[in-house]
């Protein structure tokens, strides 16, 4: 087996099993199951909801902050930690164009995490599925 169908195999069962966690969690917080199929289908739509929008939202995450979005946000926020650590201000002050620029060779780096949207977006259909089948209970 090559390195990136083992790493494939890693990102992919990783996230479906984290999924999986958060699908059992939601389900098993809820007196699940209950008597009736519409409400049932209405419980597992809403299980598959919530961990497949998590993974879309962390893959916009990481996209927007590689494509500099947030370096703005980081640069103040890094400024007052800085500020706030005793000692820290003591250090010299960055420029923010040096800021950028280190950022940027930094998040060239990143790449990978399509894995995240694919695994959303399974969930996404299992929900869609279930939606289906709520109406068409109903």
């Amino acid at each position: 087996m090559s390195q990136s169908t083992k790493s494939n195999l890693i990102k992919y069962g990783t996230s479906f099993l984290a999924g999986g966690g958060l699908f059992y969690l939601y389900l098993s917080l809820r007196e699940f199951p209950v008597e009736e199929a519409a409400e049932n289908y209405r419980m597992l739509s809403d299980a598959a909801t919530v961990p497949g929008l998590l993974f879309i939202m962390f893959g916009l995450l990481i996209w927007i902050s590689t494509r500099g979005v947030l370096d703005g946000v980081s640069f103040m926020l890094s400024r007052l930690f800085r500020g706030l650590v005793p000692g820290g201000r003591m250090q010299a002050d960055e420029k923010y164009a040096d800021y950028i620029e280190k950022r940027h060779e930094k998040a060239k780096k990143i790449s990978g995490y399509g894995f995240l949207f694919i695994t959303g977006l399974v969930f996404i259909a299992v929900a869609v599925v279930f939606t289906i089948l709520f109406y068409t209970a109903g």
